[in-house]
Order: C-alpha cells, then structure tokens, then sequence
C-alpha cells in the first residue's frame, strides 16, 4: 500500500484525471480523412492509367462515389475494366472480360457499348490457344468480334473488329495446315488432301495459301491423281513464282512425276 505522502492532494488528482480525459478524448482514434470528391477521385485515376501504373488507377477507380452521378458510375465501371485489361496477364484479362460484360449487360444503351463489346471479344482474342490445340475459343472470339459488326455497324470500332476477324481466321487456317501436314507426313495423304482443299476454300487470301497449294498438289500426285496436281502446281507457279513453294512447284513441273520422298517440313509447321 502506497505510504500517504506519495498521494497527491485531491484538487491535483482531480485535474490529472481531467487531464487524462481530454487526452483519451482527444486521441481515442484517428480522424477519418475527408472523401475525396468523386471528379477528384476520378481525375486522379485517369492520371495514373495515362502514366500507366494500372494498380494504382485501379485502386482510385475504386474510391470515386458514383452514387450520385449514373453517367459517372458507367464511365468508372468501363475504366475499371479497362485497367484491369491493360495490365495483361492471364487473371486482370479474366477480370477484365467479366467487367466488359457487366458493363454491356447494365448499361445496354450507352454510347460507349460498342467499344465494350469490343473490349470484350479482344479479351477471348487474347485467350486462344496455339496451332494444334482446341480452337473453340478462337470460334468464341470471333463469334463475339461480329457482334460488333451486326449490333453496332456505325461504330468507329467496327473497322478494327473486321482486322480481328481476319487475324483469327489466318489463325485458323495455320491450325489447318498443322493438322494437314501432320496427316501428310503419316503418308495419309486423302485426309490431308480433304483438311488443305477446306483451308484453301475457306481463306483463299490467306498468306499462306501458297504452302497449302503445293502440299495439295504433291498430296493428289502421291494417290495417283498426277494431272489434278499438276493444274495446282501450275496455278502454285503462276500466282507465286518467287516464293519458296512457287519454285518448289516450278521444279517439280519441269521434272515430272512425284517428288522421291516427302518434302522437309513446312514453313512454319512443327
């Protein structure tokens, strides 16, 4: 027990213990800052997706109260969706896809739904899988890329849906190839013959075209069809004469007959 002496007089306890009132009062907690006003908030955001620290933007995206301001509220929606797509990797592209579809499903009218679907079909785009593999997601994207075509024909995005489009059907027909020369290889040379004449018909301006005319040619002089790929050699010849499968066919016309063994590996093939 404290000895007496060491207790201060009442009229000091008394102050201290007021004293210590208003400090806990005073420092109980700290402040809550004030709310960013949302055009600040969102000025903010949009400085740091021009400097393009994405995470940063996301987060101030994040802080804009939209409650009040529907136009606001659209805008800060499609932004969001747009930073998490810029950041690129497999998951903020996954996320980015899921805002874009929530943007086009509560706001089904806004001017800026055109650009959303076809934010939308890049992120599938984005997503496809290599020559070889499934190429159902490729269908996907491209199912989504006419959208923009058929829903929005005025949009200043139809232009770069179109460029989409053709990119993924190139992609396809290097799928085709793949999977002709693998059967071209195995010396299955009707498979290979059907998967090339679909290619072709498919994507006749295709890049590519002159290396799936030449295996279609070698395909039908090796099943004992020599005066069909001879006419595919001399159209392989006349519409290519330069390129690498252009003089292979202009050699094999000049020799006759099918080559002795199968060619090296395509261009571009495994």
């Amino acid at each position: 027990m404290l000895s007496r002496r060491f207790l201060p007089p009442l009229a000091t306890l008394v102050a201290l213990l007021s004293l210590a009132g208003l400090t806990g009062a005073c420092g109980g907690g700290k402040k809550k800052a004030a709310p960013v006003p949302p055009l600040e908030a969102y000025r903010q955001a949009e400085a740091f997706m021009a400097a393009r620290k994405h995470g940063k933007a996301i987060k101030w995206f994040e802080k804009v109260d939209t409650s009040q301001d529907a136009e606001l509220r659209a805008q800060v929606h499609l932004r969001l969706a747009d930073a998490y797509f810029e950041r690129s990797n497999i998951l903020n592209l996954a996320e980015a896809q899921t805002r874009y579809q929530s943007f086009l499903n509560a706001f089904p009218l806004s001017d800026q739904a055109p650009y959303a679907q076809f934010r939308y079909a890049q992120c599938l785009a984005r997503q496809i899988n290599k020559p070889e593999r499934d190429q159902t997601p490729t269908y996907r994207a491209m199912g989504e890329f006419r959208k923009v075509e058929e829903l929005y024909p005025s949009s200043p995005w139809m232009a770069e849906a179109r460029k989409s489009l053709a990119d993924l059907e190139d992609h396809l027909s290097q799928d085709a190839l793949v999977k002709a020369y693998f059967y071209y290889r195995r010396k299955a040379y009707r498979a290979a013959e059907a998967r090339l004449r679909d290619l072709i018909t498919a994507n006749p301006d295709w890049e590519g075209r002159d290396e799936a005319l030449f295996y279609l040619a070698v395909s039908l002089r090796r099943t004992e069809r020599g005066a069909a790929g001879d006419e595919v050699l001399t159209v392989l010849s006349r519409d290519f004469p330069d390129t690498k499968f252009g003089k292979k066919a202009q050699a094999l016309l000049a020799r006759g007959g099918p080559p002795a063994a199968a060619p090296a590996a395509a261009a571009g093939t495994p």
